[in-house]
């Protein structure tokens, strides 16, 4: 069949409609609402009315005030006004969950001006908010404040609007630094398809630990600043900003962080990055219509890695990126530039220029956007508790309910949910998850699943699911060894095509320095194979399962493991988001695979990163970028991988003196070091394999001596086009994050 060129132009119109459209809202969720949830219109004193004309602050008040773990506070759709700011001030409840019907469900400010809206004042742990919009009216300072007098970790802000604050929509931490009140920090928080709108600032950061804040498909329209990141540090991914009337990220952080697949048009800047010592990566970003004429990029002395990047329409004639210091190193590639230069050819800094890869960036225009308007709804809800008598009292055997409820979702399909409230369910059997077009979930990290079965049990099997969703739920986390099941999930296949989603579902491994036990494991997945973990909590473990299509946007703690000996990898295995601390080693690949992390947090580590091969086993390649690498011992150990390995950017902090890459074995290996930053420690390299080469672009020591020899350049050009593989296996990473999370935005 023949299109004319006027019909194709307007089949690629249609075609690309999900990501040019314009002033997209955030979506409008339609609920059916839960058993344990609390309407705050029929189930608290006084109700809540929900006009917009009637004061709302004492009903919604009395909703926080009766939160306990794991409670559920739903707002249907209507505009609350309130007069006073919501405290909640409880003793640090664990999985709450906030919940309203998205666009419809409006909190509306009608107190003083200045004032704030929430105030997360006593901290809320591994808990959500989901589905609000608010409004503070020109008038309100704050959206939310976590501001808490406990530490708050892993956090969700999901398909929620701020709009007309004229301080910030979310703030961070305590502003005043001489308080002693709310000076805990928050950290490990999620914002996904969230829109800010008219605020002095969208997201501000302001303490030190404010670590491991990740923006995903968000928007910032007509903001001052959109990120302020005053200590702390961020990855941002699939976010458009438009008209900052200051800068789109104001980047100040004291670890590495990362700015991949964004856009910006009509900003003052893009970035403006104060940090001498944090390294950034930005990636696959587009810039038109800046107006700052100092450049649309403003960068101070850490070492940066920038590539796929484009700068159109610029206010003047000066490049679109300035550097401002004399030892700034720039590694970059495809990057382009309307008219001009990327930087000033005579000002400071140097640019490691790496030739074009064999895989091109994702995105093509700056004004491409992620906001999602609608969201797929919820089916049939099966309760294990309502339907089919399941107790959740970590007593009763509720095995039979809840593979029940599974069964029911299952047989009715089209997105129907085996609904596990709040509680404690014992199971003495392994539950079975297979079939297709259906959910399992809880209410978050207090639907907790605990088992009593044989020793060396599995607690959940998931055989060879198709568009099946798992989500938050807990199952077998933090049981610290009273449970004595040998894994927590499985995932196996018989070689069929399957998909799964895991969308927080914590496992065993958060501070129990115990890699190889229990946790996630996908074992001999196949080549028609996909699992999209949205987000994750403990251990994690690989085996054979190479041939598959296996990304994690986010994961928390414990210990990544990659092994197997089935020789065959032509599949992708990649992490974005990742935090790890308190464990005996960080991540373990084995055998000679392969695997790419963009953003790799590490800290109060007993060790760094471990790669093994053996004769035998097939050449790989590692692509590890990271924001903070933080062990007692040495960093990086190889022994007898073969292939090649790329480190950075990242940052060498604190411990330990020095940070050492071991390099041993005596099969051939190439090991790059490229964008890195030292910073309170040195670095030093042992080699026992002669077979091994390493080779350092664009790494700087801070701190100390600015010339060290240990992270001298031995670049050439050969060196920079080898540098191109790396680049490549992180255009694969975010080409497959837009394929999972925007169904092929930019494609």
């Amino acid at each position: 069949m023949i299109f004319s060129a006027r019909r194709l132009a307007l089949l690629a119109l249609l075609a690309a409609a999900n990501i040019f459209a314009a002033s997209k809202n955030s979506p409008e969720l339609k609920w059916e609402p839960r058993s344990n949830w609390v309407n705050v219109k029929t189930d608290v004193t006084p109700k809540a009315v929900g006009d917009g004309v009637a004061d709302d602050t004492a009903a919604l008040q009395a909703a926080l005030n009766g939160i306990k773990a794991g409670s559920a506070v739903y707002i249907p759709a209507g505009t609350y006004r309130i007069t006073q700011t919501l405290d909640f001030n409880q003793a640090r409840p664990t999985g709450v969950l906030i919940v309203g019907n998205g666009a419809t469900t409006i909190i509306k400010w009608d107190g003083p001006d200045g004032g704030r809206m929430f105030w997360a004042h006593g901290g809320m742990p591994d808990s959500r908010y989901v589905g609000i919009t608010w409004n503070g009216g020109g008038k309100a300072g704050i959206g939310i404040d976590h501001a808490s007098k406990t530490f708050e970790t892993e956090v969700i802000h999901q398909h929620q609007a701020f709009i007309g604050f004229t301080d910030c929509g979310i703030r961070i931490g305590s502003r005043d630094p001489n308080s002693k009140e709310n000076r805990a920090e928050t950290a490990e928080i999620v914002y996904d398809n969230c829109l800010f709108e008219k605020c002095g600032i969208a997201v501000a950061f302001i303490l030190f630990n404010d670590y491991d804040n990740t923006f995903t498909g968000c928007e910032f329209r007509n903001c001052g600043t959109g990120l302020k990141d005053i200590h702390g540090n961020f990855y941002a991914r699939d976010c458009h900003f438009q008209g900052s009337t200051v800068v789109d990220i104001n980047m100040q952080s004291e670890h590495g962080s990362s700015v991949r697949r964004c856009t910006s048009v009509g900003s003052r800047s893009f970035i403006d990055a104060h940090s001498p010592v944090a390294p950034l990566t930005i990636q696959d970003c587009h810039v038109a219509g800046w107006t700052n004429p100092e450049g649309a990029i403003l960068l101070n002395n850490a070492p940066v890695t920038m590539f796929d990047c484009s700068f159109a329409k610029a206010p003047g004639e000066k490049p679109p990126v300035k550097l401002m210091h004399g030892n700034q190193p720039v590694v970059a590639s495809q990057n382009s530039v309307e008219k001009g230069p990327l930087v000033d050819p005579k000002g400071p800094g140097k640019v490691f220029e790496v030739p074009a890869g064999k895989v091109k960036g994702s995105l093509t225009s700056a004004e491409q956007t992620f906001l999602a308007d609608t969201v797929q709804p919820i089916g049939k809800i099966f309760d294990a508790k309502r339907d089919f008598g399941a107790v959740g009292n970590g007593i009763a055997d509720d095995t039979a309910a809840i593979q029940k409820a599974i069964d029911a979702a299952r047989a009715a399909g089209n997105n129907a949910l085996a609904y596990i409230p709040s509680g404690s369910y014992v199971i003495k059997e392994t539950i079975k998850v297979n079939g297709a077009d259906y959910r399992v979930g809880g209410s978050g990290f207090n639907s907790f699943i605990v088992w009593r079965g044989d020793e060396q049990g599995i607690m959940f099997l998931v055989s060879d699911p198709q568009r099946v969703t798992i989500e938050n739920i807990c199952i077998g986390s933090h049981d610290a060894g009273q449970m004595k099941n040998q894994i927590d999930v499985l995932q196996v296949s018989s070689g069929i095509p399957s998909s799964i989603t895991y969308d927080e579902v914590h496992v065993f491994g958060k501070y129990q320095k115990q890699p190889d036990y229990k946790g996630m494991r996908l074992n001999g997945l196949g080549k028609d194979s996909v699992v999209h973990i949205k987000q994750l909590e403990g251990n994690f473990h690989v085996t054979d399962s190479a041939q598959a299509t296996i990304v994690m946007d986010t994961s928390y703690e414990g210990a990544v493991t990659i092994d197997g000996k089935d020789k065959r990898r032509d599949g992708f295995l990649g992490l974005q988001t990742r935090l790890s601390t308190s464990v005996p080693m960080a991540l373990y690949v084995r055998d000679n695979h392969s695997f790419v992390a963009s953003d790799f947090y590490m800290e109060a580590a007993e060790d760094g990163l471990s790669f093994e091969g053996a004769d035998g086993d097939p050449n790989g390649i590692v692509v590890y970028q990271g924001a903070k690498f933080n062990t007692n011992k040495g960093p990086v150990t190889v022994n007898n991988y073969s292939g090649q390995i790329f480190l950075g950017h990242d940052q060498f902090y604190g411990t330990p003196k020095p940070c050492t890459i071991s390099l041993n074995g005596t099969r051939p290996l190439e090991f790059f070091m490229d964008g890195m930053s030292v910073y309170t420690t040195t670095f030093e390299l042992k080699k026992t394999n002669d077979a091994a080469k390493f080779y350092s672009t664009g790494n700087l020591q801070i701190g100390g001596n600015l010339n060290s020899e240990s992270i001298a350049d031995n670049t050439t050009p050969e060196v920079l086009a080898k540098i191109a593989n790396a680049f490549d296996e992180l255009r694969k990473l975010g080409a497959l994050d837009l394929k999972l999370n925007y169904a092929g935005v930019g494609k």
